[in-house]
């Protein structure tokens, strides 16, 4: 099935100011965070003048009961992904329709039709997908090149993982025509670590950045629109999921697990970008052992259970070879793949 989830989306120096036209005569509630929202409000002051409602921090089914309970005609998502995510389940159970003001610049949650559901302490429980439209995505670049950078890098990892993960599900061409759109946007996504993400250079914010920002907000979360199951997620984001049951890696961003994963993944299938891969999540201080992820030795073996019951859980291609994954991760204890 291709599903895309965004009707426009606004990439532009002063892309707020247009924010009033867009709710025109329409009862708008904002779902804001607290940093970002503050922040979007010095660079629009006018969004302060629309009520809001605060978001407590996790895209969990107890934050969705609780805010259910609001009734706009249009919902203003105003922070992060998780922020994102749950107004996308709020609007899609309400049928109402949404438009999003990303904070961050972190993941796709702008232009995915899908919520990660956590657990009300943090731990990932399942993701949902739904026929959601946005409205817009509104990407004011006065409001993210001044965003943390911390989230930046973590999302590029995880924009790059699309092309690692497509390729690990649907191999690298496909006679399936939305399989085949999304693994030629992956592709793409793959190539962002050509480009240089200093933080010197994201605040900059000349034509790459640009560029990798698109990508991130966008693109990536087109890839699994258009290919689906065929290029959404792979052993990367099981691991991750895995290790946020850990409280140890509740610290670490989205992306830097998943660019733990993407390491495992490519390990258990013997890749010859492995080393590439390592090199550059560690040029960029991305964690690559699991000490660095606060995960002990004798914690090693809950953790092979529970990448294994993700994948089941995800419906992808399992490894049967416990004992391999066992063998890999140990490896990445406490120092890079020997």
């Amino acid at each position: 099935m291709i599903r895309q989830a965004v009707l426009e989306y606004d990439h532009s120096k002063d892309a707020l100011e247009n924010l009033p036209a867009r709710i025109g005569k329409r009862e708008a509630l904002v779902l804001r965070g607290e940093s970002g929202y503050s922040k979007a409000v010095r660079v629009s002051p006018r969004l302060a003048d629309l009520p809001s409602v605060r978001f407590t921090g996790e895209c969990s089914d107890e934050e969705v009961e609780r805010l259910n309970g609001y009734r706009p005609d249009v919902w203003i998502a105003v922070g992060g992904g998780k922020l994102i995510d749950t107004a996308k389940r709020i609007a899609a159970s309400q049928s109402v329709p949404l438009i999003v003001v990303p904070t961050l610049v972190s993941n796709c949650a702008a232009f995915t039709p899908l919520s990660v559901i956590y657990t009300e302490e943090g731990s990932y429980i399942r993701y949902d997908t739904f026929p959601v439209v946005i409205e817009r995505v509104i990407a004011d670049e006065r409001l993210l090149r001044d965003s943390p950078y911390d989230y930046f890098k973590a999302g590029v990892i995880d924009t790059v993982a699309k092309w690692y993960e497509a390729r690990y599900i649907s191999g690298t061409t496909s006679r399936d025509a939305g399989i085949q759109s999304g693994l030629s946007l992956a592709a793409q996504c793959g190539k962002l670590m050509d480009l240089s993400i200093r933080e010197q250079d994201f605040r900059r914010y000349g034509t790459d950045i640009r560029y990798i920002v698109d990508h991130v907000l966008a693109i990536g979360g087109a890839v699994g629109g258009f290919g689906d199951a065929g290029t959404r997620v792979a052993v990367a984001h099981a691991v991750h999921n895995a290790l946020s049951r850990f409280d140890s890696t509740h610290h670490w961003l989205h992306g830097d697990k998943v660019g733990f994963g993407l390491v495992v993944q490519e390990r258990l299938v013997a890749s010859e970008d492995t080393v590439i891969l390592k090199n550059w999540l560690q040029s960029i201080g991305a964690p690559t052992s699991l000490a660095q992820l606060g995960i002990r030795f004798d914690q090693i073996d809950e953790l092979v259970t529970l990448i294994r019951e993700e994948t089941k859980i995800q419906g992808f291609r399992d490894f049967d070879d416990s004992e391999r994954l066992k063998e890999i991760l140990i490896n990445l204890q406490e120092m890079v793949y020997k």
